[in-house]
């Protein structure tokens, strides 16, 4: 029921986040006004994701979650009637800030669901169901768009959301076996910063820069520069997703057999291929597969930082750690739109695909640099699940 929850809550936000390039020039509005609304949504998360960290296992109760539901159903609705810039930026930054409220509380379940030793798997799979969701929007989200119009894919965005939040309330909450709830807020920040956590967290903001090449800029340059249509945007857009999330699934039993910190530079390696792969391609066809190389590589790093993040984390700490590591990501979507976005305006749309592969690279350095500081020492996570803490 979780994953069912969690598969249609993201079908919901993708549903609405892949027509959002072509809502923005219906609407009149640059590119340059798009990458900022976007970096607006992202710093909403940015803002608030460590937030509902520490209050992951204080959430896990059916009042707390449905009336918290309900606003953000509510500012999915605001989203579809804004038609101003300013409007859409303030609408998009609260579905930023609200929208993410059960996401630590629920990646934290998949990721020790599966028991000790195997963080990559249950990161994977979790990537995996969530991307049923996406896939789906990002493949449907184009269509309704163009035959019924904005306003029709509002409603089947609240409505999807709604059906979402429904499964998830009626989850026998009371037998789900959370952590002690802990005090404080700055003093849970404080103990999750350690330099390990702090390195591995860095790192996954390169990441999450160069995902929004495809996430956020496939629909311009995909028209543009390879003379798709929205709707085949959106086949790309979903396909890389079902590549990513697959990739992530399968290759978890890889990143537990090798370790995260080993795992993590062949991510990097393949988003750099597909980034200058989608430069260099002569045709749409070759444009998909270089984007299904990148979308690869993206799956190999989400199975791989999480569990590289909260191995030497304790147990206690587990939530407020999700959250701070899910802001650091956010700081890579508030950055990617906006260095992307002014590349594009100011040199055009092949400088967006060196920008990427430059910031890929650097990853890739950094991801070196952390193998070699890595000590592999025990994770206190596995620690406390073979002692049957959880």
């Amino acid at each position: 029921m979780v994953y069912a929850s969690t598969a249609l809550s993201w079908a919901s936000y993708s549903l609405l986040i892949v027509v959002l390039p072509f809502r923005f020039q219906s609407l009149g509005l640059s590119v340059f006004q798009y990458g900022v609304a976007v970096a607006i949504f992202a710093l909403g998360m940015l803002l608030t994701e460590a937030v509902w960290g520490v209050l992951a296992f204080r959430i896990g109760n059916i009042r707390t979650i449905l009336s918290l539901g309900i606003v953000v159903a509510l500012v999915y609705a605001a989203v579809g009637v804004s038609d101003s810039f300013l409007t859409l930026a303030v609408s998009l930054g609260l579905l930023g800030a609200l929208g993410i409220f059960q996401v630590p509380l629920v990646r934290w379940m998949a990721l020790t669901s599966l028991g000790p030793g195997t963080a990559g798997r249950g990161t994977g799979f979790f990537g995996l169901f969530t991307g049923v969701g996406l896939v789906f929007g990002t493949a449907i989200g184009p269509l309704i768009y163009v035959e019924f119009g904005f306003s029709v894919l509002t409603l089947a965005v609240v409505a999807f959301y709604l059906v979402g939040l429904a499964l998830i309330v009626l989850l026998p909450w009371r037998r789900v076996s959370l952590p002690p709830r802990q005090p404080g807020f700055v003093r849970h920040v404080r103990e999750v910063a350690t330099r390990p956590f702090l390195l591995a967290a860095t790192m996954v903001v390169f990441a999450f820069v160069v995902r929004a090449l495809v996430s956020s800029f496939l629909q311009y340059y995909s028209v543009s520069l390879f003379h798709g249509t929205p709707s085949e945007a959106g086949y790309v857009i979903g396909a890389a997703l079902g590549a990513s999330l697959a990739s992530g699934a399968l290759l978890g039993t890889v990143v537990d057999r090798w370790g995260p910190a080993r795992s993590a530079p062949f991510g990097f390696v393949l988003v750099a291929l597909g980034t200058f792969g989608t430069l260099s391609s002569s045709s749409y066809a070759e444009m998909v597969g270089a984007t299904l190389v990148f979308a690869t590589g993206l799956g190999w790093l989400s199975a791989s930082i999480l569990p590289l993040a909260l191995g030497p984390v304790p147990l206690r700490l587990q939530g407020t750690a999700v959250g701070v590591f899910g802001s650091f990501e956010d700081l890579g979507l508030l950055v990617g739109p906006i260095m992307i976005s002014a590349a594009y305006a100011d040199y055009g749309v092949k400088s967006i695909f060196l920008v990427v592969g430059a910031v890929a690279l650097a990853g890739l350095l950094f991801s070196l640099v952390l193998r070699k500081e890595d000590r592999r020492r025990p994770s206190q996570l596995d620690e406390a699940l073979s002692a049957g803490s959880v």
